[in-house]
């Protein structure tokens, strides 16, 4: 309901409403308008835009209540849940604790492009980049979709760049990767010293530059050992605080059989006649629950943060860098390119959307192959 008053020579509309997210009256207002007519007009206006979308007008709205709404009802359907997660963390973390308290229409462009510039001192130019896309698309819809403000004061924004792009991309050489692959079976003391399960993980992930999701989601039946080849049609989504579930890969091109070398096939093999006498000699030692080729004792999937603690540890005991396990995606990607593989052929093998994408990511392998092409043209003529 719109209230009225009249301050000095101007009139001012005042709206009262429930807040659809806390349940709690609120209200909105305006003023320095000519009559009481005027003001009755534009209140009308107000509160059809307020029922009708959701929100307050003229940019009065919280940015915490309207990323929140924005996020539960216009991403969550729209997205893959996987997605989703990473976007609502991001708010939750990155962009409401800054944020939330002010009113939409208070956000300048000048101070924001200071906090893009202050996120990039903690986070990775990706990163920043992909907190920024959420915020500017919640601001695109603010103005198109609902329009509560006139325009996005956070488009055309400047992310800081890497200053040393090779540093980018981390890998392991061919000495490094051959000490981690020695030191990856269970130590002495382990629980189950005599499972190979990751030993042959991360020597498919090193051989194959498969993501983590995808080689956790495979089962034996996407492995052909005849034709000597892998289909990759799904990925594992593992988040946090919650039940993992089996999802579509990252994109279309994701979706892809390759080729699998000898020592993959080797290893592999070797792995599913370990998987069944680990099971026999273990009591506690399950079978698998859905025919996957890594699981935990209990035969359910592994966990990711498990894998990670695990990697962590074999590059400790093999005195190399303590990386990720996608590094193995980047050493397969950096080792191919060395050994002179065509870059589409490593642009489908790892299932990129672009040739652009793998040539810009590993930019200093492909800078060593221009100048060693050139090179052999001087050479040649």
């Amino acid at each position: 309901m719109a209230y009225f008053r009249k301050r000095g020579s101007a009139w001012e509309y005042r709206i009262k409403f429930t807040n659809r997210k806390t349940g709690l009256p609120a209200e909105t207002s305006k003023g320095g308008f000519k009559s009481k007519a005027e003001a009755s007009l534009a209140a009308a206006k107000a509160q059809l835009e307020l029922d009708y979308y959701g929100f307050m007008p003229d940019g009065n709205e919280l940015v915490e209540t309207y990323f929140i709404k924005w996020l539960e009802t216009y991403k969550k359907p729209n997205v893959k849940p996987i997605t989703y997660s990473v976007q609502e963390r991001n708010v939750r973390l990155n962009i409401l604790p800054r944020w939330g308290k002010m009113k939409m229409k208070q956000i300048i462009r000048n101070e924001y492009q200071q906090w893009i510039n202050e996120l990039r001192n903690h986070y990775s130019e990706g990163t920043v980049r992909r907190i920024h896309s959420i915020f500017s698309t919640a601001m695109n819809d603010a103005v198109h979709e609902f329009n509560i403000l006139r325009e996005n004061p956070v488009q055309r924004i400047k992310i800081p760049k890497e200053k040393d792009q090779s540093r980018k991309v981390k890998f392991f050489s061919r000495s490094q990767l051959e000490s981690f692959l020695e030191h990856t079976k269970p130590v002495k003391n382990a629980k189950y010293k005599e499972s190979m399960q990751y030993l042959a993980l991360f020597t498919l992930l090193a051989r194959t530059g498969l993501r983590i999701g995808e080689a956790l989601a495979l089962t034996w039946d996407d492995i052909n050992l005849d034709s000597k080849t892998l289909t990759v049609e799904k990925t594992l989504v593992y988040p946090l605080n919650s039940e993992p579930y089996i999802s579509t890969p990252k994109s279309r091109t994701s979706e892809r059989t390759i080729k699998l070398d000898v020592t993959t096939i080797k290893i592999i093999k070797k792995h599913r006649i370990n998987q069944k006498e680990v099971i026999l000699k273990y009591e506690n030692y399950k079978p698998a629950k859905t025919n996957i080729i890594f699981h935990q004792h209990d035969g359910r999937w592994l966990r990711t943060n498990v894998v990670r603690e695990y990697f962590k540890e074999v590059c400790k005991r093999a005195n190399v860098p303590i990386l990720s396990p996608h590094a193995l995606r980047h050493t397969h990607a950096v080792h191919l390119l060395e050994a002179g593989a065509n870059i589409k052929y490593v642009s489908e093998r790892l299932g990129h959307k672009s040739v652009k994408i793998t040539a810009d990511t590993y930019l200093h392998v492909t800078k060593k192959i221009e100048d060693d092409a050139l090179s052999l043209y001087e050479r040649y003529v």
